[in-house]
């Protein structure tokens, strides 16, 4: 968990919880809780000078053992950030208060 914290350089927030950023692979949510979102870019394009993510993988992964190495809980796939945020995030939020 502190190896995420040391990689990702900013420490973003969305709707209350943490969203960290290493390479192409993102996570949300607190890292000490027992489920994580990892959301994967899968696909990039460039509009002016930005890259914009054009295919992203969700996946609820569980969070007790090395980041980003835990069993997968449910995944999907998403055409944007949003959306996949959108999904991932009450998937969490289900996750997190069933378990």
């Amino acid at each position: 968990m502190a190896v995420a914290k040391k990689k990702a350089k900013k420490k973003m927030m969305y709707r209350g919880k943490p969203l960290y950023r290493i390479g192409d692979r993102l996570y949300y949510g607190n890292l000490t809780d027992k489920y994580i979102l990892v959301l994967d870019v899968l696909e990039t394009e460039q509009q002016k000078e930005t890259k914009v993510s054009k295919r992203i993988a969700v996946q609820i992964m569980d969070n007790r053992c090395e980041l980003g190495k835990g069993q997968i809980f449910r995944k999907a796939e998403r055409p944007n950030l949003y959306k996949a945020l959108d999904i991932g995030e009450w998937w969490l939020k289900e996750a997190v208060t069933e378990y």
